[in-house]
């Protein structure tokens, strides 16, 4: 039987905490921007309510998107500060 032994350090606490401030900072920034495209998008759905483009309404797709995105940002977080630092959140 053969074992694999993967000889790594961890990161000192010291820069783990700073890198977890930051990723928390990023993904506050990303919230604020989602959440901003999101009333805007909410905004341009009430100007087409009273006010029909001539195609088909872009809004209902902008809100998946804006939620999707939203989705993949919250999910990347945890996902990559495991991968950086190997913390387990």
């Amino acid at each position: 039987m053969i074992e694999t032994v993967v000889a790594y350090k961890q990161l000192p606490p010291e820069i783990t905490d700073q890198l977890r401030q930051i990723f928390q900072w990023l993904l506050w920034g990303v919230e604020v921007g989602l959440i901003m495209r999101l009333a805007w998008v909410g905004g341009r759905a009430g100007w087409e309510y009273f006010r029909p483009p001539p195609g088909p309404p872009a809004a209902p797709a902008e809100v998946m998107r804006v939620l999707l995105s939203w989705v993949f940002a919250t999910v990347a977080w945890p996902i990559a500060a495991s991968l950086l630092m190997d913390l387990a959140f």
